[in-house]
């Protein structure tokens, strides 16, 4: 059991987040019983009858907690008349806990409702017209002992919140995340592996959808995996996890969505977070969250300084048979990113009034890297004599910019559910590279350096990105428990690639371009889509069925061949979510989508990397986009103290995108994509989350899945059918009283793919918290791989070539952070987009 003094603050915490919503919630229940109360009082039928012949009166009083003697703000005071309980007049409590109510004259009964706390009825009110001003004094409410019960155990799933759909981490708190980035959020979550080259999977399938804030941002730029690495842990709230969305979502994601929800304070005054972060290897950042409300303002921003190496490793072996040849080549690398970034996103809130909001924000994003990387490479004969030897070096400066302007209307109604938000984004994101490459042949018999001249080429690669979306949806309740929803969206995304390699000509001294690799690629995209949606209830199921249609136009040109490619589709992406209730604190939920995965910039360019002339990775533009048919059932469990939730699901695809690795001749691998037959994917995954002891809490999950691939379209080699799981586990424990010590560990466990298999992977993160300043500051450290063990891994087979590869990008790491708040700071945990609510269906 929580003592007095833990209540009190648990309750403290749950007002704080629930204050700004409970001033509109309240405000506009109050309101439409008034107005549906003086509709009613209108209605008598009495020709002379005139309401401000009335005299009026005014009643006040304060509201105060029983226990602390706190004034208490946004609590609902509603005025009823004695005669027939009608509703006469209200209002809500200031942050000094008074109130003020007009009314006319009479006999009348009192109720003060706030949430957490008993209601209190004050009865035998009168206003009479020689007395017209009433003072009822102070009031004092309880804090309700079922409210007590419930937010322990909301607390207790603080960090994991549980639907059925739709999985919300608050990792504000997680001490894995401490000075890292969104990609170290990202593969602390259950279900989501982040790859070597920083791309994103969840339960298996790298098809998934990364939103920020409820919508696609330029923050991501051209590369969502190099973007995901810039986004400080420190600024991230949740991550939401939507395994299979209705109509209301994009229905670009197979797999499904990642929603990533940045923080943002609402409090009155200024308020604001001050982050520190250094590590070892140098992983250095420092930011400001703030916020300054007053009156109908509300600014908001962030600003960020960071700076980042990240060394790595890669190293492959081959063994090429070609006939009666046999071949070995081996490749030893290393490699170091290092990147300056300078972030800032400053908006503000207008507050029309208090049921109309405007939001006008922007972000600027300024980054400076360098990617330096020497790899070493040796051939050998059948007889495992070096018959080649040389090592290439390269170093590549880059600056990118990035900057979003956004534009937000939220209007509000007085019936519960009835909300219109208009969104209108621009974003436009730049990128210079400039590399130098050298090539440096060795003597095989001592590797000294050979007579031969150095190989020199330089690569200037100019990159341009502009997207922009118009988005409205409008939500309108009908009877008692029914819900239509609708909406428009129309996106546009334009990038410009101009690729130049030279190679330097020791003959001509001067620099030859090389044609046949440079390139001026463009990539167009625009999708217009609408959806439509009926939610309702009959008896203990909740059903809601929609249906979304888009029209997808993307053409593409490369400038050299003036070769073009357009093709345009029409899709429509049904959906439909049924919960049932049953006993036992239980909830049983059957799902339905379809799903698209539209081939985009990087899958259809037919030139991509030339960073290792071995190992070549270019684009499909005949791709076509696939489809998948997603099903799903689960079930939630509450205990006093624990949560569990299990899925089935099942997914069938055609069309899948996957790349194919071949190896010419001369050794060289290139991979390419291409549309293969089908894919079935079947899997149970349950999440749970228990306090085993006031002092211990714990969390994880396990993802068991089996996997069909089939592409007999391309080859009658190119299939698999494994069986995989993953696995995680977190514990947090309280020592001392006041220090948090976490542990984590994650596993995947080998996996095969068309042509080869990756080998398991798994890590472990410890982190220790303290705070210190009487609670304004935390002190915290943690050591992110503790093992050194964060490795990818893979064997391949490609022909009659043999490939083991091995890639590390980040070394076990030690972190010491320093988090210091500015008055009343801590970050609601509500999404303020209504175009992602799931209320209506028991979630």
């Amino acid at each position: 059991m929580l003592n007095n003094y833990s209540l009190r603050s648990v309750v403290d915490v749950k007002l704080y987040v629930c204050r700004m919503n409970l001033k509109l919630l309240t405000t506009f229940i109050l309101l439409t019983q008034i107005v549906f109360a003086q509709g009613q009082q209108g209605g008598h039928g009495e020709g002379n009858w005139n309401p401000e012949n009335i005299p009026k009166g005014k009643i006040v009083g304060v509201v105060k907690d029983a226990e602390s003697g706190q004034p208490i703000e946004y609590a609902t005071i509603s005025l009823f008349s004695i005669r027939d309980s009608s509703l006469i007049s209200g209002a809500i409590t200031q942050e000094n806990g008074k109130y003020e109510i007009e009314s006319r004259v009479g006999r009348f009964f009192m109720k003060i409702e706030f949430i957490s706390y008993e209601t209190q009825y004050i009865s035998n009110i009168s206003l009479k017209p020689k007395s017209p001003y009433l003072d009822l004094g102070e009031t004092s409410i309880k804090v309700s002992a079922q409210t007590l019960s419930e937010i322990e155990i909301a607390e207790d799933r603080n960090q994991l919140q549980v639907g059925l759909d739709k999985k919300v981490f608050n990792v504000d708190k997680d001490l894995n995340n401490i000075g890292g980035s969104a990609q170290d959020v990202l593969q602390n979550i259950p279900s989501v592996q982040v790859d070597m080259d920083g791309s994103v999977s969840l339960r298996g399938s790298n098809n998934v959808r990364i939103l920020i804030d409820g919508k696609p941002s330029g923050l991501t730029g051209i590369s969502t995996n190099e973007a995901l690495e810039q986004i400080p842990a420190n600024t991230i709230q949740s991550i939401e996890v939507i395994t299979n969305p209705s109509v209301k979502y994009d229905a670009e994601g197979m797999a499904g969505i990642i929603n990533i929800i940045l923080k943002k304070e609402k409090k009155k005054g200024f308020n604001g977070l001050i982050s520190l972060s250094t590590a070892l290897p140098h992983k250095h950042s420092t930011s400001l969250t703030w916020n300054y409300k007053i009156r109908k303002f509300n600014f908001f921003g962030t600003q960020n300084v960071s700076y980042r190496e990240s060394p790595g490793i890669a190293i492959s072996h081959r063994e090429i048979t070609s006939g009666n040849s046999f071949i070995v080549n081996d490749q030893n690398g290393d490699f170091t990113r290092a990147r300056l970034t300078n972030s800032s996103r400053l908006g503000f809130d207008y507050f029309l009034n208090e049921l109309n909001t405007i939001t006008v924000s922007g972000l600027y994003k300024l980054s400076d890297g360098n990617n330096s990387r020497h790899t070493d490479y040796r051939n050998y004969d059948i007889n495992s004599q070096l018959t080649d030897a040389y090592y290439r070096n390269s170093s590549k400066d880059e600056i990118d910019k990035a900057m979003e302007y956004a534009l937000g209307y939220k209007k509000l109604f007085k019936k519960k559910s009835r909300y219109f938000t208009m969104d209108a984004q621009y974003s436009d994101s730049y990128e210079d590279e400039n590399e130098s490459i050298s090539e440096h042949y060795l003597n095989v018999e001592d590797l000294t350096p050979s007579d031969l001249s150095p190989l020199s080429q330089r690569v200037l690669t100019k990159e341009s990105q502009s997207s922009g979306l118009v988005q409205a949806d409008y939500s309108h309740p009908f009877k008692e428990n029914g819900k239509f929803e609708g909406g428009y969206k129309s996106s546009f995304k334009s990038i410009d690639k101009d690729y130049n390699i030279e190679e330097y000509n020791d003959s001509t001294l001067s620099w030859l371009n090389l044609t046949n690799i440079s390139n001026h690629f463009i990539y167009s995209e625009v999708i217009h889509a609408g959806y439509g949606m009926i939610s309702n209830k009959w008896k203990k199921l909740n059903y809601q069925i929609g249906l979304r249609s888009e029209f997808t136009d993307i053409s593409t040109e490369l400038k050299e061949s003036a070769l073009k490619s357009e093709k345009s589709y029409l899709n429509f992406f049904p959906s439909a979510h049924f919960t049932q209730d049953i006993k036992g604190n239980n909830k049983l939920q059957f799902s339905y989508s379809r799903r698209i995965r539209r081939p985009g910039f990087w899958n259809l360019n037919p030139f991509w990397s030339y960073a290792n002339p071995l190992n070549l990775w270019v684009g499909n533009p005949d791709l076509n986009p696939e489809y998948t048919h997603s099903f799903e059932f689960g079930d939630v469990k509450y205990w006093d103290k624990s949560t569990l939730t299990g899925s089935i699901y099942y997914r069938h695809t055609d069309g899948v995108i996957q790349r194919i690795r071949t190896i010419d001749s001369n050794g060289v691998a290139t991979a390419k994509p291409y549309n293969l037959s089908s894919r079935e994917s079947f899997g149970v995954e349950a999440t749970f989350s228990s306090q085993i002891k006031e002092w211990w809490k714990i969390n994880g999950s396990i993802n068991y899945y089996r996997n069909i691939v089939d592409g007999g379209n391309i080859g009658e080699f190119y299939a698999s059918d494994f069986y995989g799981w993953t696995g995680r586990i977190n514990s947090m424990t309280t020592l001392f009283e006041d220090i948090t010590l976490q542990l984590m560990f994650n596993y995947r466990s080998p996996r095969e793919t068309i042509q080869g298999t990756r080998r398991q992977r798994y890590f472990m993160d410890i982190g220790l918290k303290k705070p210190v300043l009487k609670n304004k500051g935390e002190l915290s450290f943690r050591v992110s791989d503790v093992f050194d063990s964060r490795k990818f891994e893979m064997d391949s087979y490609i022909g009659d070539t043999y490939l083991h590869s091995q890639y590390r990008h980040g070394p076990r790491t030690f972190f010491l952070s320093f988090n210091y708040k500015i008055n009343r700071y801590k970050p609601s945990r509500r999404n303020r987009n209504y175009n992602y609510d799931m209320d209506g269906m028991g979630m």
